[in-house]
């Protein structure tokens, strides 16, 4: 599947509402590509896991209006943004909705070869509560990344090689998306007895 019908698919599947934040909209791809095991182009960003080539598609999708981008901007004198979640010193946040183009386009990407996987994947991903969280996705998509790298990985270690990106993650962080890893099966955690 192109990576602009899976940009379109992300979108849309936040239920007819519109997906907030360039961050969401690239950790759910991280995601979705480890899911799915298609390179997507991931490398090691401020704010985890990017990708140059999902952020390009992104701009040609809103250029070619198939999505609508709105921008909220936080001045200095707004300290917090109108919600509750930390938008790692942003000034910007970026929101994205199908438009009329998009919604018509979706019944011939429906029809393509691996539709149906993706879209499984999609709600997979989704339908742990985690995935509404920005921030804690990009905690998951760090830590996942680290994971996937160095094999298994005690807290100690997946901090001290965050610290290489300059990724600021705890104990605390780590353990807040443990769960999301393990409902992915993207990782399995040893307990201790």
């Amino acid at each position: 599947m192109h990576i602009q019908d899976l940009i379109l698919l992300v979108v849309g599947s936040e239920g007819g509402k519109s997906l907030r934040g360039r961050t969401t909209l690239q950790k759910k791809l991280y995601f979705l590509s480890v899911l799915k095991k298609t390179n997507l182009g991931f490398r090691p960003h401020y704010y985890g896991p990017y990708s140059s080539w999902v952020a390009a598609n992104l701009d040609i999708l809103v250029g070619a209006g198939f999505l609508k981008e709105v921008t909220e901007t936080f001045g200095p004198a707004s300290s917090t943004p109108p919600n509750d979640q930390n938008i790692f010193g942003e000034i910007r946040r970026h929101t994205y909705s199908w438009t009329s183009d998009s919604e018509a386009v979706i019944g011939e990407i429906k029809k393509e070869e691996g539709y149906t996987d993706w879209t499984k994947a999609i709600h997979k991903l989704n339908a742990h509560p985690l995935a509404s969280d920005f921030n804690k996705l990009s905690i998951a998509a760090k830590v996942h990344y680290i994971v996937k790298r160095q094999g298994k990985a005690t807290s100690e270690q997946i901090q001290e090689f965050a610290r290489e990106y300059k990724w600021n993650i705890n104990d605390s962080d780590i353990e807040g998306v443990l769960s999301f890893l393990e409902a992915l099966s993207l990782i399995s955690v040893e307990k201790s007895t």
